[in-house]
């Protein structure tokens, strides 16, 4: 939710650049269509090097965030949440622990060292950081890569999905059982951790034949229960057992009770 939606006009530069990649011209859909989907992720992948948006966070969806087109898409999700004056549809919502962890290892494949950390900081916050850096200083004089994860999904994830569970969320919820792949996943840097995505494994049942301990299964049938109870009664404590109940969402600053 924290990610801006672009408008018409910044998203010229990436589709003309796009479009020179794919050797198309920008209103020769036919052209775009020829294109293989390997085309059109190389051409997408030479694009992002080229653009620097001034959205940061634009760079983690650089071409799936939708357009404000002023037409249905009138302003930022987080401005229309925050300001709706309409009652929102009861959900669950929720975080991961180390949900931006993924993302920073995409963003540098190479240790972050503390001084490219308070650079990095100082080009995206400006003199706010000097704050965040207080509540975030420097680990030591290593690898800073973890610490931008944890800066990272408060940012993007856990402070925008506050704001949402204050309007709308009935239930909410933060995940942190980490998920062992055993090399059956290319996870890499996820190993061991709680990535964003990690839970949705657990919630479908998708990965039980390569669990490999019980606990693994029981936090996989726990959260696949809470969630179709709730999807069957607007209550994931009901009707079917559930190990600890789940409490409602009364006790966020701002939120009302329900």
């Amino acid at each position: 939710m924290a990610v801006p939606f672009r408008t018409y006009a910044e998203y010229i530069t990436p589709t003309v650049l796009l479009a020179e990649n794919l050797n198309c011209t920008v209103g020769n859909l036919e052209c775009f269509r020829r294109a293989t989907y390997q085309d059109i992720v190389t051409a997408q992948t030479a694009v992002n090097s080229m653009v620097t948006p001034l959205k940061t966070l634009i760079f983690f969806e650089p071409w799936l965030i939708p357009v404000m087109d002023n037409a249905i898409v009138h302003c930022q999700l987080l401005d229309l949440v925050t300001n709706v004056s309409f009652p929102l549809k009861p959900l669950i919502t929720g975080t991961l622990t180390e949900e931006a962890l993924g993302f920073i290892h995409d963003i540098w494949s190479t240790p972050v060292s503390p001084k490219i950390y308070v650079e990095v900081g100082i080009a995206i916050f400006g003199t706010k950081f000097l704050k965040i850096i207080e509540r975030y200083p420097s680990e030591g004089s290593g690898d800073q890569r973890y610490l931008l994860a944890r800066l990272a999904t408060q940012w993007i994830f856990v402070c925008p999905t506050r704001v949402f569970a204050r309007k709308a969320a009935t239930y909410s919820y933060v995940f942190g059982y980490p998920l062992q792949t055993n090399g059956t996943f290319n996870s890499s840097e996820c190993e061991g951790h709680t990535c964003h995505g990690d839970e949705l494994v657990f919630l479908f049942e998708a990965f039980w034949t390569n669990l490999t301990t019980n606990i693994d299964r029981y936090i996989s049938t726990a959260l696949a229960t809470y969630w179709t109870n709730y999807a069957k009664s607007k209550d994931p404590n009901q009707p079917m057992q559930i190990p600890l109940v789940s409490p409602k969402v009364t006790n966020l600053p701002g939120s009302k009770k329900r």
